[in-house]
């Protein structure tokens, strides 16, 4: 009960922020860490700046901008291009494109009049851009406009993509799914009403099954072809985040602490565990096992089975899931003093970032 109440006093506190309430011009935005990585490279969101962090030895590289500035701060992860800029929205309801060699960045797209929450998705030649006014933006890869949507309620979550339609799903805090052509922006299909708003991003299997978690306390799988529904599991609690989809097996954790693996096909269960703290975040799988993040500053590392490796406080509240870079798993924190953190398989830390003030 206390991380669902601190969990929503976050939302409204948003909330408030996101419908001009508390001040556009005057707020900063302090909150959790977003994390993406290629093979060389971390690239944390964290605050009023965006940090290079080497993977060789957790040293930064650099940081965007070179001097903090009280307008710009950052929730969502940055997203990277195929030509290897970064694509990351502000709160200050602006797209930036940061060159990953130097950190030198400059504004990509200033049309949205919501903050960015979610990430920014980058595919084929397109960059999708989730906003809390309502509406995903797609942009050509000179930030400008191709295609644009509105829903009901504000977006919090990136989309997911899947080539072989050439579409994307994206998902509303309007308790929908919707499945657009990617070029055009055709609106392909839209789900019924799921019950409850969803935050986090949708997985798609290899034969075409979306699956999103709601805040109804439920898992729903659709049919991604039309948006059919084929089957709704209920946890305990708020679905935050999506699941992670491996073979015929999803995992996945709700606000309560609860983990589950359910069959793909069915929807049933196949173990539960409950280690400790709320789970926000998708977890990650690897050819080592499953690893997930809580609430309450746990890494767990789970077997298939369902048997707990390990079990590692990092002390600080985890929002952000783990991230592999090679044989390393990253985990972005909200602690300046271990903002990220590397580890390895069996859960021994390679090494951890501090922020220098």
């Amino acid at each position: 009960m206390k991380s669902k109440i601190t969990i929503f006093l976050t939302i409204l506190f948003l909330a408030l922020l996101l419908s001009g309430c508390a001040g556009q011009s005057s707020t900063v935005a302090s909150g959790w860490a977003s994390l993406t990585s290629d093979d060389e490279t971390a690239y944390v969101s964290f605050n009023t700046q965006v940090y290079a962090i080497s993977l060789a030895n957790g040293t930064e590289r650099w940081h965007f901008p070179a001097e903090p500035d009280a307008k710009i701060s950052f929730y969502a992860a940055p997203a990277l291009t195929a030509d290897g800029d970064l694509i990351v929205g502000g709160y200050d309801s602006i797209l930036y494109q940061v060159d990953t060699q130097t950190g030198q960045g400059t504004a990509f797209f200033d049309g949205a009049e919501g903050r960015y929450i979610g990430a920014p998705l980058v595919a084929s030649d397109l960059v999708l851009a989730p906003s809390a006014d309502h509406t995903l933006y797609a942009l050509d890869m000179a930030g400008q406009p191709v295609w644009q949507y509105e829903t009901e309620e504000p977006l919090w979550a990136q989309p997911a993509t899947d080539p072989a339609c050439n579409c994307i799903y994206l998902t509303s805090m309007d308790h929908k799914v919707y499945a657009f052509e990617l070029e055009t922006g055709r609106l392909i299909w839209s789900s019924t009403d799921l019950g409850g708003s969803i935050v986090g991003t949708p997985a798609v299997s290899a034969d075409k099954v979306v699956y999103v978690g709601t805040f109804a306390n439920e898992l729903v799988a659709l049919e991604a072809a039309t948006g059919r529904e084929l089957w709704r599991f209920t946890a305990n609690d708020w679905v935050w985040a999506g699941p992670a989809v491996n073979e015929d097996t999803l995992y996945f954790g709700d606000i309560s602490g609860s983990f589950f693996a359910l069959d793909r096909q069915s929807g049933e269960v196949i173990w539960q565990i409950q280690p400790d703290g709320a789970i926000v975040s998708t977890p990650l799988v690897t050819e080592d096992g499953i690893y997930f993040t809580t609430e309450d500053g746990s890494l767990v590392a789970v077997t298939p089975e369902g048997a707990i490796r390990w079990n590692q406080s990092l002390e600080t509240s985890l929002h952000a899931g783990p991230v592999a870079a090679g044989d390393t798993i990253l985990v972005a924190t909200s602690n300046p003093e271990n903002l990220l953190i590397a580890v390895d398989s069996n859960g021994v830390r390679k090494w951890s970032f501090k922020l220098t003030k």
